[in-house]
């Protein structure tokens, strides 16, 4: 195995067994596999890892699992591209100096373990053992929703508490690291993007008239980049250390028994987006890139209502001021960040709901393609992938309404 050293899987076993005397460990084997399909992402590859180690004064053997994240190993432009933009250096700080901070301020588990880390992987405790995605089979419930929510306002408190209690700012002390690497202009896979907006928009037919078509050439590209503003740290509420990326492969779920149709836990995984900013983008982000259209309108209000309860019980809890945060401060950012959350919806949506047969042939068969497509121009694969893939185009096109919608009757609070 190429991707780690025996040094390197001796360190990694040593760490996940501290109470173990750490001359007294040796590594009898080390198996690695590709993650599977479902696990692959656009930000780099995924592998399951295997560690055989023995304790010689016991005796004693243990398999130790873990789940692994590297840099892109096939696609040599798009590694270097990633490794310039430090996205794992970003990740790593977020694993091994924020979030254990926060962790003890928490009642559960609020993230997988990192053993080791370097520029171009990330060595992680592997959740599936306790926790797994849902099946293509199963839908998300209103209480699915609720225990994410519920776990987000935890780790919101414990940021919030980790600052107070500890006298620091978060965004200060860690101002190299948490870049903004999404809505930023910089970012070539964003304003690719925005590019891609603009054309599926002047393509909808809801949009065919003449006033529909000047305002999407000649406003729609300007407005939407209003929303990188709403990823700044806010001057309207207390900010918190924020996952950034609640969509449904990030999330993961426990249940008490295999036969239990709800969760009674959740964990999240991958924090490269990771951000000190507003608590809403979380919470509006899970609403508008997990939930349907329909889903999020019959479950809104009351989603908002349950993730303040949560973050309000948990700063009781914390003995801090429960009016950090109050609810009309909350539901009044909710409606001034709804921009972000609607055009992250209109921005990934292309991606995340093409078929993994589709995605993973680029990846592997035409990577160059797939690079083109991220970061150049998307729009020629997209009609492409409109004409083989049912059903594509007209779930692409829904955040699309939307978002032009909202910003044609509030262009004023945008421009």
């Amino acid at each position: 195995m190429d991707l780690l050293s025996l040094e390197e899987c001796l360190l990694i076993a040593q760490r996940t067994l501290p109470a173990i005397n750490k001359s007294n460990l040796i590594v009898l084997s080390s198996q690695l596999e590709a993650g599977s399909n479902d696990l692959v992402g656009f930000m780099g590859e995924y592998y399951m890892f295997e560690l055989e180690v023995e304790d010689v004064a016991e005796k004693k053997k243990y398999c130790l699992k873990y789940f692994i994240k590297s840099l892109p190993r096939k696609n040599e432009p798009q590694r270097k591209a990633y490794e310039r933009k430090g996205f794992f250096r970003k990740e790593s700080a977020v694993y091994s100096q924020m979030l254990p901070k926060i962790q003890k301020y928490a009642t559960k588990k609020l993230f997988p373990v990192c053993y080791y880390s370097r520029n171009d992987i990330l060595v992680l405790e592997n959740l599936t053992q306790n926790y797994r995605h849902l099946e293509v089979s199963e839908s998300y419930t209103i209480d699915h929703y609720k225990l994410a929510l519920e776990h987000l306002s935890e780790l919101h408190a414990g940021s919030i508490a980790w600052e107070e209690k500890e006298h620091i700012n978060i965004q200060e002390r860690y101002r190299d690291v948490l870049i903004e690497f999404h809505l930023s202009a910089d970012n070539s896979w964003y304003t690719t993007g925005l590019n891609a907006i603009v054309f599926l928009a002047a393509r909808h037919p809801q949009y065919q008239t003449k006033e529909a078509q000047t305002f999407i050439q000649e406003k729609l590209y300007n407005l939407l980049t209003k929303a990188e503003e709403f990823v700044a740290p806010s001057n309207t509420i207390r900010n918190v250390l924020c996952h950034r990326d609640t969509w449904d492969r990030n999330i993961l779920y426990s249940f008490e028994k295999d036969s239990s149709p709800i969760p009674n836990a959740c964990c999240v995984v991958d924090f490269q987006l990771t951000k000190y900013c507003s608590p809403t983008l979380d919470v509006l982000f899970l609403l508008y890139i997990v939930a349907s259209a329909d889903v999020r309108k019959e479950i809104y209000d009351e989603c908002l209502e349950h993730y303040y309860k949560s973050l309000e019980s948990h700063l009781i809890r914390l003995g801090l001021d429960k009016n950090i945060i109050t609810r009309e401060n909350f539901l009044q950012e909710c409606q001034r960040t709804r921009l972000a959350a609607l055009l992250i919806w209109a921005l990934t949506e292309p991606q995340t709901k093409m078929s993994p047969s589709i995605s993973n042939r680029l990846r592997s068969e035409e990577p160059e393609k797939l690079d083109h497509f991220l970061y150049c121009d998307r729009s020629e694969l997209l009609l492409r992938v409109m004409e083989i893939q049912p059903g594509y185009e007209q779930t692409i096109m829904s955040p699309i309404r939307e978002l032009v919608d909202y910003l044609m009757e509030n262009e004023n609070l945008y421009a």
